[in-house]
């Protein structure tokens, strides 16, 4: 009998994350749109596969936010904001709406624009998309860690998308520049240690929650990622509330204590701990302290482990085209987490996956089918 050749194209996708199984689903999705079979995909995954995405959006998953305005919603991001323009002009908000639509996951959007499925379910997600993976022939999963460029010869295609933790080596195994990998979207410890763990503040610039070592929740965390990259310590200012309340209030009630006024404005007992003189007559307290008494001032030690949710840093923005593919090597591309990008909480790091990761299949596809 004579022996079968093996499949002309074989492409290897080293991670199986969110932007690995998506990207495989993509290149799935357009061979058989071109009825093209002469290909397979190895999806390599060193611990489960889509595990990571059971615990987005606090296990709801939020797939994605509805901002229509592609510059507004790359604003979201500190780190690869340019380079998304062109990224998002391929594939946007509702080309992924589309995609999970087509696999039964129905969305909504809630107040604050982000998007999550019906079911509230990352796990839905996660089985919805690894049906939608299984049902083609042409993939195979293998639960094994890559590491070294060796070990990836045998491919004609390699897509890396293992995201941030422990691809340091690979990526400059690979010789591609490499952004040192920071926290980011994690809480943060303080010098002065409050006696307020568990009380929640509404701010002017958003909420978040004192913690035994520090502070936490969606404020902080926008805050820990603008600055992943700064030293320790540095300073932070929160504006609580704005200081026209508090003087109309004072012209409402002049008696009454200054701490009992700004109790009105923020928790009682984050009053206690910022206003010196809480039992003065309101009328009695200068301007200059009123205005202080509208901040909050802390000073930043270190990044906490509790909360993190994504890295900063990554792959150079500069060593990759605007289809994600590698400038250095042939036939290499990059997408998801492991490239310099990183967003705000709100469904802006999914939706980097699911853009980067179609770019990178349209380009894989589009490379195969052109020879």
């Amino acid at each position: 009998m004579a022996q079968l050749s093996r499949k002309k194209n074989k492409i290897a996708v080293v991670g199986g994350g969110p932007s690995g199984v998506y990207c495989a689903l993509m290149i799935l999705n357009l061979f058989e749109k071109n009825k093209f079979s002469d290909y397979e995909i190895t999806i390599f995954e060193k611990d489960g596969f889509l595990k990571t995405i059971l615990k987005t959006g606090n296990g709801r998953c939020n797939i994605t936010n509805y901002t229509p305005d592609i510059r507004d919603f790359a604003s979201n991001y500190p780190r690869g904001e340019k380079f998304l323009y062109s990224i998002f002009s391929k594939y946007f908000i509702f080309d992924t709406l589309d995609f999970f639509n087509s696999i039964g996951i129905e969305t909504y959007v809630e107040s604050d624009n982000r998007v999550f499925p019906v079911s509230q379910s990352a796990k839905d997600v996660r089985n919805k998309m690894l049906k939608a993976l299984y049902s083609f022939d042409n993939v195979k999963c293998v639960k094994k860690c890559i590491n070294f460029r060796s070990e990836l010869c045998d491919f004609d295609f390699i897509i890396v998308s293992c995201g941030s933790r422990g691809s340091e080596n690979l990526i400059k195994d690979f010789g591609h520049g490499l952004v040192e990998f920071k926290n980011a979207l994690c809480a943060l410890n303080i010098s002065k240690k409050f006696s307020l763990e568990g009380v929640s503040v509404k701010s002017l610039e958003g909420d978040f929650i004192f913690t035994k070592n520090g502070v936490s929740g969606p404020l902080i965390f926008k805050i820990s990622s603008i600055n992943a990259y700064k030293n320790f310590p540095y300073e932070i200012k929160i504006k609580l509330f704005d200081e026209n309340v508090l003087y109309d209030l004072i012209s409402r009630f002049p008696k009454k204590t200054i701490g009992n006024l700004v109790s009105i404005l923020i928790p009682r007992s984050l009053a206690k701990c910022l206003v010196s003189d809480f039992d003065l007559n309101a009328c009695e307290v200068s301007k200059s302290k009123i205005f202080e008494y509208s901040f909050l001032k802390l000073n930043i030690v270190s990044a906490s482990k509790v909360g993190e949710i994504v890295k900063a840093g990554g792959v150079k923005l500069d060593d990759l085209d605007n289809y994600c593919k590698s400038k250095i090597v042939k036939n290499l591309w990059f997408c998801g987490e492991i490239i310099n990008v990183d967003g705000f909480c709100g469904g802006f790091n999914l939706q980097n996956c699911w853009s980067s990761a179609y770019c990178v299949a349209f380009d894989v596809v589009r490379s195969i089918i052109s020879e």
